[in-house]
């Protein structure tokens, strides 16, 4: 298996864990249980799983971590940013110009779903290294540059800034299992941009009482769907 393609899975997974955890979700892992069980930090989130009532207490630790009062840690991108009410528009119209360019249309029928959300900026990384995996299999170079230069203009612009904020609101060594994810994907972005020589500005969280506007929730996240 080629080294692209390692990463594709190992971005599908992250995406998987960074969000809401429903039914579909529950059952994949349930499914993978076996080869995750000793994953350095998806082992955790499915052994929790696998306890007595842990699928509602992942589910209630989600919701207090993320979609709860100004003290929330926020997951999507245009939630940061001091000017954020006015750059929303447009920074959703250049993650959603990334998605449309590589054949990714979000679910019309899902109105949870949020582009800018870290779990479906998560996949949608994922489905550029696959892409690419592809591409350079076949033996097309120009394809592999347009990919590989849509990974580095994606991480810099989007998924680098957004990933590394998250993570930095888990400072504590004991943190949920939720934590352990934001953390490991942190970890697993900050990979991609060293590879690329990709240098994202850092982002900052201003809660409600900072800058007098009230946090946006959105519930859960289904991601999008190749069309």
């Amino acid at each position: 298996m080629s080294v692209l393609r390692d990463r594709a899975r190992e971005f599908a997974l992250a995406s998987a864990l960074a969000a809401y955890p429903d039914d579909e979700l529950v059952e994949t892992l349930r499914a993978l249980s076996p080869s995750l069980d000793a994953h350095p930090h998806a082992g955790r989130f499915v052994r929790a799983l696998a306890e007595e009532g842990g699928l509602d207490e992942l589910r209630s630790s989600y919701v207090d971590l993320f979609d709860r009062g100004s003290a929330r840690i926020a997951l999507y991108e245009t939630e940061y940013g001091r000017m954020r009410g006015l750059s929303k528009g447009n920074d959703l119209a250049d993650i959603s110009g990334f998605y449309r360019a590589f054949g990714l249309t979000p679910n019309e029928d899902d109105t949870h779903e949020m582009l800018d959300h870290i779990a479906v900026e998560l996949e949608f990384y994922a489905t550029l290294l696959a892409k690419q995996d592809y591409l350079s299999g076949e033996g097309d170079a120009e394809g592999t540059e347009i990919v590989e230069d849509a990974r580095r203009k994606f991480l810099e612009a989007h998924l680098g800034p957004l990933a590394r904020a998250v993570a930095a609101r888990f400072t504590s060594a004991e943190r949920p299992p939720h934590g352990d994810v934001m953390v490991w994907c942190g970890e697993l972005v900050g990979r991609e941009c060293e590879a690329l020589e990709v240098k994202p500005v850092p982002l900052d969280f201003f809660a409600e009482d900072e800058d007098g506007r009230s946090p946006m929730s959105c519930g859960s996240v289904r991601l999008p769907v190749l069309s």
